[in-house]
């Protein structure tokens, strides 16, 4: 976009609105949109993050290690085993799923131990260590729906 004045012409960039210093400029200081190029819709949000030229890509970006987990996984067993545990919190129907969890949080640690490469060691450890805590709280919750019932006859 160019704005003409009585002295001299200036060009504006369509993006974030900053005048360009120079008039030969190709690309704007500010956002770094290209000038010659025109409005489009979401130039303001790209130029707010610096994203001009930045191409938007939507391949996968590579695994981050983050905390408890392997940055890679393909222990499938451990996967698996993790899938099961989520299961496992829901009340009284999820203590089906304990025992396929932990089984298969052991099939994978075996696995983790013949093959180390494949990573999910920690995930299968910490399967194992929380179903704990979910089996108990599940026993917890089926003791209740035995022992409200008979506090309900008994007054």
């Amino acid at each position: 976009m160019r704005r003409e004045t009585a002295e001299k012409t200036e060009l504006i960039c369509s993006a974030c609105g900053a005048a360009a210093r120079r008039g030969t400029a190709k690309y704007c200081l500010d956002c770094g949109k290209y000038l010659a190029e025109g409005f489009q819709p979401l130039d303001t949000i790209r130029s707010s993050y610096g994203l001009q030229r930045a191409s938007l890509s939507t391949a996968a970006k590579p695994n981050v290690e983050h905390g408890l987990f392997a940055p890679t996984n393909a222990n499938n067993a451990s996967q698996f085993a993790w899938a099961c545990f989520v299961y496992s919190l829901v009340p009284y129907l999820g203590t089906i799923f304990v025992p396929v969890a932990v089984v298969s949080a052991l099939i994978g640690l075996a696995a983790v131990n013949r093959r180390p490469a494949i990573g999910g060691g920690n995930q299968a450890a910490s399967v194992i260590g929380l179903s704990v805590l979910v089996l108990s709280f599940q026993i917890l919750l089926w003791w209740l729906l035995y022992v409200i019932p008979q506090i309900g006859h008994a007054a």
